[in-house]
């Protein structure tokens, strides 16, 4: 009875650690997406580009 069990079991935990490494993974693509985005708007302007993000007021329009 225990030779029928065995590759029952043996196949669900190859399912087991296939899941637990996805979750893993997943979790893992995840923060680095958080964290490139992070970096992409933290980032400096390259020159010649207007800074919308950290804009500081110019100049008052000119009075008429």
């Amino acid at each position: 009875m225990n030779k029928g069990r065995n590759p029952v079991v043996l196949i669900l935990a190859i399912i087991g650690v296939c899941a637990v490494v996805y979750g893993i993974w997943h979790l893992y693509q995840g923060k680095a997406a958080d964290d490139q985005a992070r970096s992409i708007l933290s980032a400096p302007v390259p020159s010649g580009y207007p800074d919308l993000l950290h804009a500081t007021p110019g100049a008052p329009p000119p009075q008429p």
